[in-house]
């Protein structure tokens, strides 16, 4: 139950939420936030120990190069990730540990964080589950509409689906790359690839 599980309440967590907050518009904001706890709930059904910590400051710095305060030229990931290790450097959080956040951030939005260690692991499947759903993971109907009442969706799929286009239409051409096995796939039989809004329509909520 979400009532047995206590978000980290270290100086350095309380500053991660609070740049958030303030970069964040507030469907973005929401986001980031539910996908802590939808990574913690998933930790507790599994009773798998993460660093709560580590996993709460990757969640929640995660979309932070979808705004104003980490625009380069580089995937928003991987400006996301930059924005947040020299944050978590400077406020004196280890550089190990801030490359922790930093890797955990960069490849949240490839398909990599599912086979390393358990805190990243969880911490991608709580990111899945509020974009896109995640195949064959549930959660307590109860602790998803608690996690919706502390931090209600705000039409999130049209607000995320407008920084995802707005992301590629500033970024141009866009940086970005095809893993090189399925540019063979392709080149064999041409592989249909839905848009950011059907993917968001995954997800199991209304908006």
């Amino acid at each position: 139950m979400i009532a047995d599980i206590t978000a980290p309440d270290s100086n350095i967590a309380r500053q991660a939420e609070e740049l958030a907050r303030r970069v964040s518009s507030d469907a973005l904001f929401n986001h980031v936030m539910r996908c802590y706890w939808f990574a913690e709930l998933f930790a507790q059904q599994e009773g798998t120990k993460v660093d709560s910590e580590l996993m709460f400051l990757s969640a929640v710095l995660h979309d932070l190069g979808l705004t104003e305060h980490a625009r380069g030229p580089h995937r928003f990931e991987v400006e996301g990730a930059g924005a947040a290790r020299s944050f978590l450097v400077e406020k004196g959080v280890s550089a190990e540990r801030a490359q922790h956040v930093w890797d955990n951030i960069a490849l949240h939005a490839w398909d990599l964080n599912p086979f390393r260690g358990d805190t990243s692991r969880l911490m991608q499947l709580g990111l899945d589950y509020d974009v896109s759903g995640a195949q064959n993971a549930k959660l307590d109907p109860a602790d998803i509409a608690e996690v919706l009442r502390r931090y209600p969706r705000l039409q999130f799929k049209r607000a995320f689906n407008e920084l995802l286009n707005r992301e590629v239409d500033t970024k141009q051409p866009y940086h970005h790359w095809v893993h090189i096995c399925t540019r063979v796939a392709h080149n064999r039989s041409p592989i249909p690839i839905v848009d950011a809004t059907a993917v968001l329509d995954w997800a199991p909520f209304d908006e």
